[in-house]
């Protein structure tokens, strides 16, 4: 692996890392990548993150991680983390918060039950995808994400939205779901505040049952992958349709594997 010219080949984990990792890239995209990605990111090896320092993007995404070592906060010139579709994944640790340079995070489809201490101090975030997790509330600080423009939260057990969010500035798509969301600030689908709110009407899809525990993962983690699919598509559909309702209640998402 080469990062700002410099050849790492010291160790088994580097020699792993020279597979996967460019000086701007960690992608998985099969059973060896998944086996080396998580392997790699659950050894705490603080003499291979501190060498990664003009790593950029990271994606781990569908890989099986169960956690994130705290060496990951010494990548200080991140840009982009992708730990999507891992499903397990409950918390981040603390130290990420030194990732100033972070402007997109995505961590959806993973077991979260708050939005984590770390991100709410990634000054410069952008885009916050945190849908498809167990987030009962939003923090009351959520506005010090003052640079956030997309903040994805669909898929959760959100009750209410809380005031906060009107005071986020640059705020310009909000895309919730879920029956058991009754409240929410009225200024928030109010068109004046330029801010494009979605309300997706949940379609659970059925599931199949089957003996097989491993096989029921599989096919969540497939359909995962497949609805990001379709998210993301339709999200970059709503920023660029200038006349996009700033309420709109009547988006099913249905889904058949």
């Amino acid at each position: 692996m080469q990062t700002g010219g410099e050849w790492i080949e010291k160790s088994p984990v580097e020699k792993d890392l020279r597979a996967l990792v460019n000086e701007n890239w960690i992608r998985a995209g099969s059973a060896f990548a998944s086996q080396k990605a998580n392997s790699i990111l659950s050894c705490s090896k603080r003499s291979v993150t501190g060498r990664l320092k003009n790593l950029k993007v990271l994606n781990v995404s569908f890989n099986n991680l169960k956690s994130v070592p705290p060496e990951l906060g010494d990548c200080e010139n991140l840009e982009k983390l992708d730990l999507s579709g891992n499903m397990e994944i409950t918390e981040l640790p603390f130290e990420l918060s030194n990732l100033k340079q972070l402007t997109f995070v995505d961590v959806s489809a993973n077991k979260f039950h708050s939005i984590p201490i770390c991100v709410l101090r990634m000054s410069n975030l952008q885009w916050l995808d945190i849908s498809s997790n167990s987030l009962k509330d939003l923090p009351e600080d959520i506005d010090r994400l003052d640079e956030l423009q997309t903040l994805l939260l669909q898929k959760n057990k959100l009750t209410y939205l809380p005031r906060a969010l009107v005071n986020m500035p640059k705020l310009s798509l909000l895309v919730v779901s879920g029956d058991d969301l009754v409240e929410m600030p009225t200024a928030i689908c109010e068109s004046t505040t330029g801010l494009k709110f979605v309300s997706l009407k949940d379609s659970p899809v059925e599931t199949i049952v089957c003996e097989d525990t491993e096989e029921i993962i599989e096919n969540e983690r497939e359909r995962e992958q497949v609805e990001k699919e379709f998210m993301k598509a339709y999200i970059e559909d709503l920023r660029e349709r200038e006349s996009t309702p700033s309420y709109t209640t009547k988006v099913m998402l249905s889904l058949q594997l």
